[in-house]
């Protein structure tokens, strides 16, 4: 570990730690300057602020501007990445900067062997000069930002002021977490990569198997959320709706990426199983049929409709009959229950859209206009769910003989 840094006081005991001596060694300025770390006189305690051994070279690196406006114009401005940009830093991506010249490298060194929080950056292996980059001058960083190290692969937030780093993070992004699935039908899933930290993760890959087959690409998307530090628990979704069937058996595995390079893959999620396709129940078409008459009403009885594997609404649409002039109308109500048309409660010729039901109740009501009788054809009620019909003929006639 470096000795304090300038504003701090040193003891002979943390030169003798750093020395490799035992702490209550005795020693002497001179010896500890020009011996322990190659000082030149005159010594003083002030020049050893910062001093380290075990000072670790690094490889930094941070991006170079060409000034477009102002007074600075045509003049380099060095820079880092901002909090939100983590991902391209991680990849040494600088189209975040439109004025972009360069990614410039630098060997700088760190006060010990690992590249971590608290951390200080010096420009050499001994003395506390800053890097070139947080020098001070006016090309230089004038505010904390992100940089790179390219010899142990971190980012890192540089304190210019301090020259110490914090929110130290590997470039390679972190693996996903489990993949969590929902099955919506029979042809969809979402999948959900939960509480992930997306810090540098620029794209999920997401791989898919189905019934048991290898592992293939399937899509590669945005996080809901990437680049900013505070990025280290989020959850992201993704609605597959292709290739899929009823009845396969499928899982999925999932990869963080940057420009930098790839996570490993997540752990496989469970697998789960897509629902049969929705499906209508059989049906006996049925007649409505009344004898001559004025602005007569027929009732049918009540009809049953099963449905299997419904999803969203049921819609009902309704032909009218067309052989008389005014024709009669057609309506009908359904209910979820025997004898409770609670779904459509009215006798209507436009039914609104109604949830989906394992069965449909429901009766047909035929109404006369005035004394025209309406000679025999079919009219067609259709039941729609989830894309898929049921189409019920009923055959109408006013003017013969008959009933429900």
């Amino acid at each position: 570990m470096a000795l304090p840094s300038s504003g701090n006081s040193i003891s002979f005991g943390q030169i003798n730690d750093e020395l490799g001596n035992s702490t209550n060694d005795t020693l002497d300025l001179e010896t500890a300057a020009e011996t322990g770390f190659g000082l030149s006189k005159p010594h003083g305690l002030n020049e050893m602020f910062g001093l380290s051994l075990s000072r670790l070279q690094i490889v930094v690196r941070y991006m170079k501007l060409l000034v477009q406006e102002g007074e600075d114009t045509g003049e380099t401005q060095y820079v880092g990445w901002s909090d939100g940009d983590l991902d391209d830093c991680a990849g040494l991506d600088g189209s975040v900067e439109d004025d972009l010249t360069s990614i410039e490298s630098e060997t700088d060194f760190n006060e010990d062997g690992s590249v971590s929080n608290g951390d200080v950056i010096f420009a050499s292996s001994t003395g506390t000069t800053k890097p070139k980059y947080a020098s001070g001058n006016s090309d230089e960083l004038q505010g904390d930002a992100y940089l790179v190290e390219t010899t142990q692969n971190n980012i890192f937030l540089y304190d210019v002021s301090e020259s110490d780093i914090s929110n130290v993070r590997s470039r390679t992004p972190n693996t996903p977490t489990k993949p969590t699935l929902v099955a919506n039908s029979s042809t969809q899933i979402t999948v959900t990569i939960p509480t992930t930290n997306t810090q540098v993760t620029k794209t999920f890959k997401i791989q898919r198997s189905i019934n048991g087959a290898s592992f293939s690409d399937l899509a590669t998307i945005t996080p809901s959320a990437k680049g900013n530090f505070a990025n280290d628990s989020v959850n992201t979704t993704y609605v597959d709706s292709s290739g899929i069937s009823a009845g396969d058996v499928v899982k999925y595995q999932v990869r963080g990426q940057n420009d930098f390079t790839n996570s490993v893959f997540s752990q496989e999620s469970s697998t789960v199983t897509t629902p049969s396709g929705t499906s209508w129940g059989s049906f006996t078409n049925y007649s409505m049929l009344l004898g001559s008459g004025t602005n007569q009403t027929l009732e049918s009885s009540e009809k049953s409709l099963t449905l299997t594997n419904g999803s969203g609404n049921t819609t009902i649409s309704i032909e009218q009959p067309s052989n008389s002039n005014p024709a009669p109308d057609l309506e009908i109500k359904v209910g979820d229950s025997s004898g409770n048309y609670n779904l459509i409660n009215s006798y209507t010729e436009t039914p609104s859209a109604i949830g989906a039901r394992t069965t449909y109740f429901f009766k047909t009501k035929l109404t006369q206009k005035g004394s025209k009788n309406n000679s025999s054809e079919t009219c067609d009620i259709v039941f729609t769910n989830n894309g898929v019909q049921k189409t019920i003929t009923l055959t109408i006639e006013i003017g013969g003989l008959g009933g429900p």
